[in-house]
């Protein structure tokens, strides 16, 4: 089973959802609390993070997957994976690595 990153602008509903996430992945891993995925770090830091730790990407921002090809990543694939409701009515997406 593999890891999966939250992004930090989705922290809150990955950790609603921190029991659903762990019958799927072996570890949930949070930006902003885990040493290698530090806050206010470029969007490449955690691309490369996923990369090297073979890591799923779950996040709210739609562009995230572009920094996966500036480390070395040549396929990825996006999924919408659930929806954040409430003010923010925003998708979170999956960024999988495919190679």
């Amino acid at each position: 089973m593999k890891r999966v990153v939250v992004d930090y602008d989705i922290l809150g509903w990955g950790n609603e959802h921190e029991d659903e996430l762990l019958k799927q992945y072996q570890k949930v891993l949070k930006v902003g609390t885990e040493p290698g995925l530090e806050r206010r770090k470029p969007d490449t830091v955690i691309a490369s993070y996923c990369k090297t730790n073979n890591c799923d990407l779950l996040t709210g921002d739609v562009r995230a997957y572009q920094y996966y090809f500036g480390v070395g990543v040549n396929m990825v694939q996006i999924s919408r994976y659930s929806w954040i409701g409430g003010r923010t009515d925003k998708a979170v997406f999956l960024i999988q690595i495919v190679e």
